[in-house]
């Protein structure tokens, strides 16, 4: 039996979207000396608005981008510090915690001081049974199966990353001569709830790939008016009665992966 929307939200809070800028928190956070923002004057004195945000772990194995970096700032969480880096006077790269939550409270610190360009990228897993995982992947879309996007948009089945940032990857990638798909991605918060029965019906809705933050970085993104766009690598495979582990040199997979996501930076 159908439920109306009324129902739905009385048994589902996440439901109740509010439109309220709240303002007011992040007056208390952002402009009453709670953040030390002044780490920023450079990036701005520089004119700089485009960030890379990095998932993976061992950024500063990727030697070749590591050592043209200068840490300005650390994002706090309750339980760990991420660094955010000025890369060569051009970019920033913000090392980002794992999830949806994480990640979008980032993207509000660096919106904050005048960033509103990002691209993201780390790896993710892969749910169909007919793509090579040796290609990048670039995600049109998000299946919104987190919660953290339904604090920043009403209720809808997916979000869409920003059109003209994928085209600036998809350039970058060409000339590496890389290839990628294009497609949809499932945005989970339970990885360990991933079960068969859900990744089928993701796969049978056209997701590619299963990730926990590209939902919640678009949501974040469209609500303050900002582009997001988001490079990925593929690390294995779901089947529906194993998995596929991918075999591939981590640091020099992730020091190209880098490499492209900053040059798609420069052309946008």
């Amino acid at each position: 039996m159908e439920k109306d929307y009324k129902t739905l939200v009385e048994n589902a809070p996440i439901l109740e979207f509010d439109e309220d800028s709240a303002e007011q928190s992040k007056n208390y956070f952002f402009s009453a000396g709670k953040k030390p923002f002044e780490q920023f004057d450079k990036v701005k004195k520089l004119g700089i608005y485009k960030c890379l945000i990095f998932f993976p772990r061992d950024f500063n194995k990727l030697t070749s981008i590591y050592n043209k970096c200068e840490k300005i700032y650390d994002f706090k969480s309750a339980s760990t510090y991420s660094p955010v880096y000025l890369y060569d006077n051009k970019f920033l790269i913000a090392l980002c915690p794992l999830g949806g939550p994480g990640a979008a409270n980032l993207m509000e610190e660096l919106e904050f001081v005048g960033i509103n360009t990002f691209i993201a990228c780390g790896s993710c897993g892969c749910i169909a049974e007919d793509v090579d995982i040796e290609k990048y992947f670039i995600p049109n879309s998000a299946i919104r199966d987190e919660g953290l996007s339904y604090h920043y948009l009403p209720a809808s089945r997916t979000v869409n990353t920003h059109a003209v940032v994928n085209s600036a990857i998809e350039a970058a990638l060409a000339e590496f001569n890389k290839a990628a798909v294009n497609g949809i991605i499932w945005t989970v918060d339970a990885m360990y709830r991933e079960t068969p029965n859900r990744t089928e019906r993701r796969r049978k809705e056209g997701a590619i790939g299963v990730d926990m933050e590209c939902a919640s970085l678009s949501a974040c993104a469209k609500f303050n008016g900002l582009r997001f766009g988001s490079l990925l690598y593929f690390t294995d495979r779901v089947k529906p009665t194993e998995w596929e582990w991918r075999k591939y040199d981590k640091i020099a997979l992730r020091e190209e992966l880098v490499t492209i996501c900053l040059r798609a930076l420069e052309l946008l």
